[in-house]
Formats: structure tokens, sequence, C-alpha cells
């Protein structure tokens, strides 16, 4: 049986360009992890993962420009999918809760109740801080970049644990460990990261 975390971009890219059925199923389960990242509080995150799936299987794999960077093309999409799922539904702003109160002088005037949830914009600021981010691990040096970015993704869940992001960073655990701790402290000494954790 294939294990399809062990295949390289390049294999993966192939295969899916071949119309490989295991590799399509890997590729929309990747596509599942991230739109079940729980900040982005999806209520159905399959629906968008097919939409995404089959905009891949349609044209967009067409785009790939380098093969040994599929998966990071594949997360790039889909990030892009929620942002401009986001974007539509936004507009869609949840009105405040309003009761009409008198004050003693017998004064009327409208006290508004703050709405629990997350304001709609709140996913569009996570998603505008994972560019910035992600966009600062490109200035990154190899292998900082590579360790650093599926380290994230580790973290996001797209892989189960450490053993399966040590087969993919090619690396021991106990390497991995001290490797993202220095990485992670270059990373932290972008500007624009530091930006991002003054404004937190």
């Amino acid at each position: 049986m294939v294990d399809y975390n062990l295949i390289s971009d390049n294999d993966l890219y192939d295969m899916c360009n071949e119309g490989d059925e295991g590799a399509w199923q890997y590729t929309y389960n990747f596509i599942l992890t991230i739109c079940e990242w729980k900040k982005w509080n999806f209520a159905e995150p399959g629906e968008l993962a097919q939409e995404v799936t089959l905009y891949l299987l349609g044209e967009a794999i067409k785009k790939v420009k380098e093969k040994n960077k599929f998966r990071n093309f594949v997360k790039v999409v889909t990030i892009n999918k929620i942002k401009d799922y986001f974007r539509k539904t936004s507009s869609l702003m949840i009105e405040p809760l309003e009761k009409s109160v008198k004050n003693k002088r017998g004064e009327e005037f409208v006290w508004e109740y703050p709405d629990p949830e997350p304001t709609p914009d709140h996913p569009l600021i996570l998603l505008e801080e994972v560019a910035i981010i992600d966009e600062a691990i490109k200035k990154l040096p190899q292998p900082c970049g590579s360790v650093v970015r599926e380290y994230l993704n580790f973290k996001m869940g797209i892989y189960k644990d450490y053993k399966e992001l040590s087969r993919v960073l090619k690396m021991p655990v106990p390497t991995i460990s001290s490797r993202v701790s220095r990485c992670l402290k270059k990373l932290l000494q972008f500007k624009e990261i530091k930006q991002l954790r003054v404004y937190r």
C-alpha cells in the first residue's frame, strides 16, 4: 500500500496529473486538514475542501510552476479560497442586541450588548497574519525555511505526529526540536513578525 505522506512533491504532482485516485484522495485530505483548522470555525469544512479539490482538478493544477513545491501550492490555493469565502461572508454583519432603557431623569437611550461571537472580519485578520508569516518564512535561509514551514503544517494538524514530520523533513525527531527552536528564533527577529506580536 502506498504511503502518500512519504511521496515527494514531484511524484505527488505527477500522480495527480495522471489521475491517480489515491493521490487525489491524499490531496483532498491535505486540503481538508487546512479547512478544519479550528480558528476558521467552519460549520462544513468538507464542502470547501471539495470545492478546492474540484478547482485543482479543473484548472489550477496546470498553473503549477514548481512541481517540487506542489504541497505548498495546494496550501496557498486553499488559503486563497478561504479568503474568498470570508470576504463574501464578512459583509453579513451581525447586529448587536439592543435594549431601550431610561435613566433616573427619564431620558431614554439604547443600551447595546456586545456580540459574544468573534467579529466577521476575525478570520480575515488571521489570514492576513498567515500571509505575512508565509512571506517571512521565504526570507529564511535553508534548511530553516523548510523546517519552519513543515513544523507549522504539523501544528495545523497536517501531520499526525513527530514521526511523520521526521519522515517529511528527513531528520531524526531530537534534531527537529533543536532545529525548530533555532529557526523560530530567526523568524521572530524579522520586523514584520515583531509587529504582529505587538498588535496581538
